[in-house]
């Protein structure tokens, strides 16, 4: 017999061996539950109380023995019915949870070579110019193949680039003449990590390996971060 739309109501396995057997043997008590079923008297309680409050069975007690009996099968239908009531009463309250105001500020985790991929890729997504704070060339030493197809899909969605790096990485760094914009700072003003800001978004890498990015979607920050860029880009050479 097929068994699994009884699992589905929430009755275990136990549960199920009880009733099946108090619908072909009737009239039984705990023990001879235990004999049929072969589980222990002490489990058949706990499986007999569920089945009680699922309204599946019932008890009669003669000279102070409690018989137990399976309820008609069509009362499976009435215990789904029930059930699906009591659903639909809260079904309102549901719909209110999904109305609450989802957070603004969203912020994921990539780890490795595969992870900077994916949010350099996403960068392309946007096709919308964006600003680096801290290149030292660890792109084109960590993704040195991909960092050119990268630059290759700047150019051809005529994305422009501005770049702040160390005064000493002059001229070390991979970029495209026509698409980026590049200016130095002084070494105080970076710290190990460089931070990309496009659209409503902020990637920092972290480059200590075993490498992560920070991808965090916040309007409000990236146009906070980008003020902060704008000021250094005006000091920077």
């Amino acid at each position: 017999m097929n068994t699994e739309p009884l699992e589905k109501l929430g009755l275990q396995e136990a549960g199920i061996k009880i009733y099946l057997a108090l619908l072909k043997k009737g009239l039984s008590t705990a023990t001879q539950m235990s004999q049929y079923t072969g589980l222990n008297r002490s489990h058949i309680y706990d499986k007999l109380d569920i089945l009680l409050e699922k309204g599946l069975i019932s008890f009669v007690i003669k000279n102070n023995v409690k018989y137990f009996k399976a309820s008609d099968p069509e009362k499976i239908l009435d215990y789904i019915k029930e059930m699906q009531a009591n659903i639909q009463n809260i079904i309102p309250e549901l719909n209110k949870l999904k109305d609450i105001p989802k957070p603004k500020t969203i912020v994921e985790l990539y780890q490795g070579k595969e992870g900077m991929k994916t949010v350099l890729k996403d960068v392309i997504r946007e096709r919308k110019d964006y600003s680096v704070f801290g290149e030292e060339g660890q792109f084109q030493e960590i993704l040195p193949v991909y960092i050119h197809q990268f630059l290759r899909d700047v150019k051809y969605n005529k994305m422009k680039e501005r770049l702040l790096s160390k005064e000493e990485k002059r001229g070390k760094i991979v970029l495209t003449e026509e698409n980026t914009e590049i200016r130095h700072l002084p070494d105080k003003f970076f710290s190990p990590i460089t931070m990309v800001v496009y659209g409503d978004k902020i990637a920092i890498f972290i480059w200590a390996e075993p490498q992560f990015v920070v991808l965090i979607k916040d309007d409000s920050v990236a146009k906070a971060f980008n003020s902060y860029f704008n000021v250094l880009w005006e000091i920077a050479k």
